[in-house]
């Protein structure tokens, strides 16, 4: 355990945690009583439409108690969401893609097992059985991982703590991922100085605080935008997706909201409305965020779930 609590202390060092991810508070919350897939790195997390050869890659690295000593494997999830059922609804239930064992991983620089995940485009249609022509702009896959130890226990999402899902913080374990379906934007498009303003207050009211100018980059992917909300000494990443007309807001993400006292490291997360945003592929002068706080549940204790919030953002 001792091992374990330096080793994440001197991680937190090289990664930047921030004042609320300390790492004594991780290692006794969350690491002693499981395991996680830490994403490492994502290099691409979006398939291009009518592009078979689009790559989906992220980085994953296993820790727990025994220093990987306890993977036994990964079965990796695949299903796919049709947002365009026009012509009926394509959509799959999730079912095994691959089982990843502990050869199938490689020793990464924090001396833990790492995997890079490599997808394309073609390979997940022909698995689902979903023909590429028949995939637009807005649909998705959606990768579930089940992380199984040798002794006996299993880790997913239905089991993870909101200190280790969110998609923001030290972790970044959600054990899901949305590879969303685009047409590629240019990189200068929703990016810049855009004015917010709140058009559906969350619980405890405007989610990103009073009016005022986010800067606005683009983000680990094409059509990936990110901008950071800093109230006070806190502060946060958010990022969201332009879907040809529409946006989207990343799952899983960390806010500056909690209501556990002294346990700072758990904060409302929040993750998209069930409808899309509005925005106009052409024309990025001003769009709009739909998104949910306290996505699935995890409320950080502020007993609420699921709670509607709409943003707006016009280009300054």
């Amino acid at each position: 355990m001792k091992h374990l609590y330096l080793k994440l202390l001197l991680l937190c060092c090289l990664f930047s945690c921030s004042s609320d991810e300390k790492a004594i508070d991780i290692v006794l919350n969350d690491v002693r009583r499981g395991a996680v897939l830490r994403t490492v790195q994502i290099n691409n997390a979006e398939f291009e439409v009518n592009n078979p050869e689009s790559l989906y890659s992220i980085v994953l690295e296993e820790q727990d108690v025994q220093d990987g000593g306890l993977l036994e494997d990964v079965s990796v999830l695949i299903s796919f969401i049709d947002n365009t059922p026009e012509d009926g609804d394509l959509s799959t239930t999730s079912d095994i893609f691959e089982s990843l064992i502990l050869s199938d991983f490689t020793n990464g620089e924090n001396d833990l097992p790492v995997i890079n995940l490599e997808y394309t485009f073609a390979q997940l249609s022909d698995f689902t059985g979903v023909p590429i022509n028949s995939i637009n702009c807005t649909d998705q896959f959606r990768i579930d991982l089940d992380l199984n130890l040798n002794n006996g226990d299993t880790f997913n999402l239905n089991n993870a703590a909101g200190t280790i899902v969110n998609t923001t913080g030290f972790f970044k374990s959600p054990f899901t991922y949305l590879i969303n379906v685009i047409e590629p934007i240019q990189t200068n498009l929703f990016t810049g100085e855009y004015f917010y303003t709140s058009l559906e207050d969350g619980f405890f009211g405007a989610t990103f605080g009073q009016e005022r100018i986010f800067n606005i980059e683009q983000g680990h992917s094409t059509n990936v935008r990110q901008f950071e909300f800093v109230e006070g000494n806190r502060n946060t990443l958010i990022e969201f997706s332009i879907l040809c007309n529409n946006t989207e807001v990343t799952r899983y993400q960390k806010t500056i909201l909690s209501c556990t006292g002294g346990d700072q490291t758990d904060k409302v997360l929040i993750g998209p409305d069930v409808l899309f945003g509005l925005a106009n592929q052409a024309d990025d002068s001003v769009f709009e965020l739909w998104f949910l706080e306290a996505f699935e549940g995890f409320d950080a204790q502020c007993n609420y779930e699921n709670f509607p919030s709409k943003i707006r953002l016009s280009k300054q």
